[in-house]
């Protein structure tokens, strides 16, 4: 597996998590939000995280490109 793509995996796995845990643990408490507004407060963070990953695997694949 090429370096890139390990960081990648990584940022992803980081920043993910981070978001999905306290989403899952308000989702367990209160209760999935009736409307839409709310549901995409709990979980528009992971899709952050999702483009957090893509931003970096776009970045790490640039520089090793340009590293050649």
């Amino acid at each position: 597996m090429k370096d890139w793509q390990i960081r990648t995996i990584k940022t992803f796995v980081q920043s993910f998590f981070g978001t999905l845990i306290p989403a899952v643990t308000v989702l367990l408490k209160e209760g999935f939000p009736e409307n839409w507004p709310a549901t995409w407060a709990v979980l528009g963070p992971a899709v952050a995280a999702a483009l957090s990953a893509a931003i970096c695997a776009v970045w790490n694949i640039i520089n090793e490109q340009l590293s050649k």
